[in-house]
């Protein structure tokens, strides 16, 4: 099997797992008893048909449905399964619910030539997203830069959808959120920050360089999948609920948490814990939204429904690189010739790559081929399908 099929099924989320053990149990017993698909493919435009129409139906409008499937369906793309359309129950439910915003739009609170404070007003965080990296573009073409900050947010999908978007227009694209709490700082036994993303992207004359990565060591997914395996985690990973390493992924999910990139203190942990606390500063600090413990734990299924807004902060900051000096994406086109032809150890899977590119690769392999969605979310998008009167044999067709 190809190396773009080696995705966990990771149902997770920005600062909380996207998952139910009872249904993962119940999946693990029917699969032994039940043959189908490991994956079934769709086409992009087809997946991107689906789940429009099923956030339309669902109450959102058709422009807004559509931002936020391409944020969901970019994610499939590139083989990010964790936010793509697995998501697709939890915002239709938001929206249906009402606890996201379908009729307000996002407003400047104030502004200058460089910078904009934007209330989200609880609306779809795509929506929100998209809106302020495109705010950040304008300015940054008349001052160089466009740094804007954005509260009364909600969950708006993969980090690095957002500067891709400025780095597909020339532009140096940096993007940042907060999320609810689930990691551990170094030294504490109860967790105070999220898996709060960093994500960068460059120009060069061919894909962007992304740098999409959230500041635990790991996500909430890869400990989901040793614990539905029964296989014991690396030390470092995540902590039991006295804030101590373990290696048994049972005492992370229930009671326990993520551990700050780096792991433990002696494995120098506290430089993720720094990241973290550092997109705080960015985000739901400077922003004056919820940070830190005062975040809800918007994307877990367990509190699915949810009615208070989640008031996210984020950050979108775009970069006009000619105004510092001519030439940028000739440099970062040379900076990653050289990395490409660097030697290659004897025991590395592959030639050496740059961040973004592996998932490129299976974005360019996805558009023409299909999108492998894996049976278990398939299912899942079927009975929101089904709920929201949207019949999935439309997208199994012309795969």
């Amino acid at each position: 099997m190809d190396f773009i099929h080696h995705l966990p099924v990771c149902l997770i989320a920005a600062g909380g797992a996207f998952f139910s053990y009872k249904t993962i149990e119940h999946i693990s017993e029917r699969k032994a008893e039940t043959k189908h698909p490991e994956f079934v493919t769709i086409t992009y435009d087809n997946l991107l048909e689906f789940t429009t129409q099923c956030l339309t139906n669902a109450g959102s409008t058709p422009e807004n449905s559509r931002i936020v499937a391409q944020v969901l369906v970019e994610a499939d793309l590139r083989g990010i399964t964790s936010h793509g359309v697995n998501r697709l129950e939890l915002y239709c439910d938001e929206v249906r619910r009402g606890v996201v915003s379908t009729t307000n739009t996002p407003s400047i609170i104030n502004e200058t030539s460089a910078m904009a404070m934007v209330d989200g007003q609880n609306c779809q965080g795509a929506v929100v997203g998209t809106y302020c990296m495109n705010l950040a573009m304008e300015k940054a073409k008349s001052s160089g830069i466009g740094w804007v900050v954005a509260r009364h947010s909600n969950h708006y999908g993969i980090a690095g959808y957002y500067p891709m978007q400025a780095a597909k227009k020339g532009f140096f694209g940096m993007c940042f959120t907060n999320t609810s709490p689930c990691v551990y700082p170094t030294r504490a036994k109860k967790a105070c920050i999220g898996t709060n993303p960093i994500a960068v992207a460059a120009p060069t004359h061919s894909e962007p360089v992304v740098l999409d990565m959230a500041t635990p060591t790991v996500p909430h997914g890869k400990v989901e999948v040793h614990y539905r395996t029964g296989k014991k985690v690396p030390l470092g990973w995540g902590v039991d609920s006295n804030g101590d390493p373990t290696t048994d992924p049972a005492k992370i999910i229930f009671g326990g948490g993520l551990s700050p990139l780096g792991g433990s203190e002696e494995t120098r942990g506290y430089k993720g814990y720094g990241l973290g606390l550092m997109v705080e500063m960015m985000c739901g600090i400077m922003g004056n939204s919820a940070f830190g413990k005062n975040i809800g734990q918007a994307c877990n299924p367990n509190a699915i429904h949810r009615m208070e807004p989640v008031n996210l902060g984020q950050c979108f900051i775009a970069v006009d690189t000619s105004k510092f000096a001519p030439g940028y994406a000739d440099r970062m086109q040379s900076i990653v010739d050289d990395l490409h032809d660097l030697p290659v150890a004897a025991n590395a899977i592959g030639p050496v790559l740059v961040p973004g590119e592996k998932e490129h690769i299976r974005a360019s392999h996805y558009r023409k081929e299909g999108i492998p969605i894996p049976y278990q979310v398939f299912k899942a998008i079927e009975k929101v399908g089904e709920t929201f009167a949207v019949s999935t044999e439309g997208i199994l067709e012309n795969n």
